[in-house]
């Protein structure tokens, strides 16, 4: 949009931006680099479409990525410049007249500094901004619908570039994914998993990359995967629209 009709838009109506988060790092040899990035623009532009009455921003494409250093082409900011990067872009975009800001990350290693910049806001600016920061809640509802509806176990799912970041990515950008490329990474418990990558490094726990098995892959599972995420976001902005029209209100 052009800001003249964004400046048109603001003044009809009640207006959410949704501010997607990405990363630029490493997916295995079978994915792109802007992997997450791609995932958190197509979870942010369902859950808008389903709410209603919401923009979303450019996606911020570089994260927090320092565990995947050890790969050629990731790029990476520390957690305080991303903190203060939201910060100031929370800052601005609410100054414009947006009634709420909405965080969605597609890079787990983004969520530090997303519950940071929660903590420098104001209590104003606070309470009109929702950041999707539980990433263990997010891991959950990937892995449930793997079992109930695909099946699957939880360590092959994975939980980076494994079969549901790869079953998204053969749903949203199928041009962008090699699958003659796809190899199986680590496969353990998440929780230790997630650990071990961030103590160690990814290259610590796999040399290719991923945590899961992408091999079995498929967009139909994709589809399924992006409506779980998707899910969580609509029931989170409903929670906040709900409590501030609350506190109108009163």
């Amino acid at each position: 949009m052009s800001w003249t009709a964004l400046e048109e838009r603001l003044k009809q109506g009640p207006l959410d931006v949704m501010i997607p988060l990405g990363a630029f790092e490493q997916h295995g040899p079978h994915l792109p680099l802007d992997t997450d990035a791609l995932i958190a623009d197509a979870v942010a532009d369902r859950a808008a479409q389903r709410v209603g009455d919401c923009m979303v921003a450019p996606c911020i494409s570089v994260g927090a990525s320092s565990h995947h250093l050890a790969f050629p082409g990731t790029a990476s900011l520390s957690d305080a410049t991303l903190r203060s990067v939201l910060v100031e872009v929370i800052q601005t975009l609410v100054g414009h007249g947006f009634r709420g800001a909405y965080l969605v990350t597609g890079h787990a290693g983004n969520v530090g500094a997303m519950a940071a910049a929660m903590g420098e806001l104001d209590a104003t600016d606070r309470s009109r901004v929702v950041s999707f920061d539980d990433w263990p809640a997010q891991r959950e509802a990937i892995h449930q619908v793997a079992e109930a509806q695909l099946g699957l176990d939880r360590e092959l799912v994975g939980t980076h570039g494994g079969h549901f970041e790869t079953s998204i990515m053969l749903a949203i950008a199928p041009d962008r994914v090699d699958m003659a490329s796809a190899v199986a990474g680590h496969v353990g418990p998440a929780a230790s998993a997630s650990a071990k990558l961030r103590s160690e490094g990814m290259a610590a726990l796999s040399p290719v990359g991923i945590i899961g098995d992408p091999r079995g892959a498929s967009a139909d599972a994709g589809e399924i995967y992006l409506d779980a995420l998707v899910g969580l976001v609509v029931e989170g902005i409903a929670a906040h629209r709900g409590r501030s029209k609350q506190q109108v209100a009163q």
